[in-house]
């Protein structure tokens, strides 16, 4: 492995973590019905849709603490640098905004570390809603959208019928695959794993594993 994939896979891993580690403890707290977790999910759903860094009220949610490996000035781009956002913090935002949604209002973890993939979740879904020509069609459709916004929102309405089926899913998993379809760096990669996800695992309306408390690393 070169130095340089070294580093790219550093970096994916310090993108997974912060984000599991930014979820998992207010997601157990929210379950605890914690006023601030609360008040901070509130905050992430407003956040739905808008870049990173344009409400003020996120900023501490989402950028505080970003691991110093998705900050390095030598591998940002010209506009980057001018401050646009990078395509590691609109990962963020989003991977955080979008759980804030699917765990509205449900007591269980809807962030499960290494256990929902996309594609498991939507082939879940598809079974339990009993509408699985349309559900696949949508998730097809989050596949082959062309930019970051049409790909979000497509996957918040789906990650809306998620929360009604309360099916979970890897939100660490989730920021990574964002991240690599928004710069195009092997994203083919990340639509063989959708569609292996989805067309592997059996259909099954339950989820075997044990119930998580969410804050396991």
């Amino acid at each position: 492995m070169t130095s340089t994939e070294r580093t790219y896979t550093d970096k994916v891993g310090a993108l997974e973590e912060y984000v599991h580690r930014s979820i998992s403890g207010r997601q157990a707290a929210y379950g605890r019905r914690d006023s601030d977790a609360l008040a901070a999910m509130a905050k992430l759903r407003r956040g739905l849709g808008t870049p990173p860094g344009r409400l003020p009220e996120l900023w501490a949610l989402t950028l505080k603490d970003m691991p110093e490996e998705l900050c390095d000035p030598s591998s940002l781009s010209i506009d980057e640098r001018a401050g646009a956002s990078t395509a590691w913090e609109r990962a963020v935002h989003d991977a955080l905004t979008l759980h804030a949604l699917h765990q509205q209002s449900r007591t269980q973890p809807m962030h499960r570390r290494d256990r929902s993939s996309l594609g498991r979740a939507v082939r879940r879904l598809g079974v339990s809603a009993g509408a699985e020509d349309a559900v696949r069609s949508r998730f097809h459709v989050i596949g082959t959208a062309q930019d970051h916004d049409a790909r979000l929102t497509h996957l918040r309405g789906l990650i809306g019928q998620l929360r009604a089926f309360e099916i979970p899913l890897d939100y660490a998993r989730l920021a990574v695959e964002l991240y690599k379809l928004d710069t195009g760096r092997y994203a083919d990669q990340v639509l063989l794993s959708w569609g292996r996800d989805y067309h592997r695992n059996p259909a099954s309306t339950t989820d075997s594993a044990t119930p998580e408390t969410g804050d396991n690393q």
